[in-house]
């Protein structure tokens, strides 16, 4: 099984491509083992399983990092056709992707897979957790950005990474971020996921 996701930039024709398209680009190379974008704001991405949500709150980062905002469906499933380009694949994790995009109204991340009960816990925690992200600042968003690429590292090393001084500095913007909450949601969501 793989994941799929795909998304698009909201009211990314308000933003300057020139600030939030190298900004996506980056972060789908750093997260995502194939990805293709599309009509100026749309893509699609290739990731593993155990990446998927990850996935999901570190592109969300990088785009609220721009002051900007991003949707995504995530389908789970197979890739009966592989090719160059994910949009010329085929396979019921490409086909539930774009269900779960279609189903996006007022919610920015949607999940499914071939498990219902599965789809419904996990939709209920990404939209709480897409709620919290809606709240936070430009900073922040860098902060978990740069925590979630670089999971290993202490909040001193994070420091560094990101030229901060003092470590308090890292540690109070995750907290205000809810970083451990939403780390919680990720961590059981992929957990329940690889279970499938």
């Amino acid at each position: 099984m793989i994941s799929i996701l795909t998304g698009d930039i909201i009211e990314s024709r308000q933003a300057d491509p020139k600030i939030w398209l190298p900004a996506l680009e980056t972060a789908l190379r750093q997260s995502a083992q194939k990805f293709d974008i599309f009509r100026g704001d749309s893509f699609q991405a290739e990731v593993k399983l155990e990446d998927t949500f990850k996935t999901v709150f570190y592109l969300k980062s990088a785009m609220l990092h721009v002051n900007l905002d991003v949707r995504i469906g995530v389908g789970i499933g197979e890739k009966e056709v592989d090719a160059l380009h994910i949009k010329n694949a085929f396979g019921s994790a490409l086909i539930y992707s774009g269900e779960a995009f279609e189903s996006l109204k007022r919610d920015t991340i949607s999940v499914k897979s071939a498990n219902l009960e599965y789809d419904n816990m996990c939709n209920i925690m990404m939209a709480l957790s897409a709620d919290l992200c809606g709240r936070w600042t430009s900073n922040m968003a860098e902060i978990v950005m740069t925590t979630l690429l670089h999971e290993d590292s202490n909040q001193i090393e994070l420091a560094r990474l990101l030229n901060r001084k003092h470590q308090s500095q890292i540690s109070t913007a995750l907290q205000k971020a809810n970083y451990g909450s939403i780390k919680k949601a990720i961590d059981y969501c992929t957990q329940e996921l690889l279970r499938l």
